[in-house]
């Protein structure tokens, strides 16, 4: 019995130094893994592509890192893809699967899109938490100005503490993602006043594109590129549209172009 007990005694004595050696090695390699990512972190902004930086050297970048990059797509229906289709894709997925298709590159696009949600629903339903929990490498919000301008509209100086108070949460929570904002498309109620509404979809979009400007922070203004691509084009509106409101494949298909337009202009430029 005696001779048992020290042998069970050994064995829990080995078991456990095993077990010591593992948490060790495992805190080591921890901290060695910590201090790479920073050098590297570091590295790289010192170096010449930081300065100039595109959503695709960042993307590169993050890959080499971490072996794959973290994409949210923030916003409402038409961040959703409401109109879209399995054969014609919302935007958010035509950009994974074209960011896949480059060498280098690994990214997963998470579609934290909302139907109906405005700046005001985002915060009040906690969806920025939401994306926070995820902790993505790079936030593409699309202002949901379609909503903030409908049923009832939204105060257009309440809209811009909205995003103001949405923007300083991530650069608080997170610091080191990039964060892009972006307009939505046109609709059929670009020039027309809403019930109880006191400026117009396209009076919305004026006011909130020169408000981001001013901040300085990356924009892509589909609003406008859109009207512009479609009066190059001479398309009417409505072949773009599923329905009076939301893009059809056709219209997700030349919002996700005019995004790939971008997708390797220096980030700094964006606006």
């Amino acid at each position: 019995m005696r001779l048992k007990n020290k042998l069970n005694q050994n064995k829990f004595k080995f078991v456990l130094i095993i077990l010591l050696i593992s948490l060790f090695v495992s805190f080591f390699n921890g901290i060695h893994k910590n201090r790479t990512l920073a050098k590297m972190n570091e590295d790289y902004k010192l170096s010449d592509t930081y300065q100039q930086e595109s959503l695709i050297e960042r993307t590169r970048f993050v890959t080499k890192r971490d072996g794959e990059v973290t994409i949210v797509v923030l916003g409402s229906s038409v961040t959703f893809g409401k109109g879209a289709t399995e054969a014609q894709p919302v935007w958010g997925n035509l950009l994974e699967a074209d960011l896949n298709g480059i060498d280098g590159i690994k990214v997963e696009v998470i579609n934290h899109g909302y139907s109906g949600y405005s700046t005001a629903d985002l915060i009040s339903k906690h969806k920025i938490e939401a994306v926070i929990k995820d902790n993505p490498d790079i936030i593409i919000f699309e202002l949901c100005l379609i909503n903030n301008n409908r049923y009832p509209q939204n105060d257009m100086e309440q809209t811009k503490a909205d995003i103001q108070w949405i923007m300083a949460r991530f650069s608080e929570e997170l610091p080191d993602t990039l964060v892009i904002l972006q307009t939505a498309n046109p609709t059929l109620y670009n020039d027309v006043f809403l019930k109880e509404g006191k400026v117009t979809y396209n009076q919305y979009n004026n006011e909130i594109a020169a408000f981001v400007k001013a901040q300085h922070w990356p924009f892509i203004d589909t609003y406008h590129l859109m009207l512009s691509k479609m009066k190059e084009q001479q398309l009417p509106l409505d072949y773009f549209l599923a329905d009076d409101v939301h893009p059809n494949g056709d219209g997700y298909h030349m919002w996700f172009e005019l995004l790939k337009e971008r997708l390797e202009v220096p980030i700094k430029t964006l606006h």
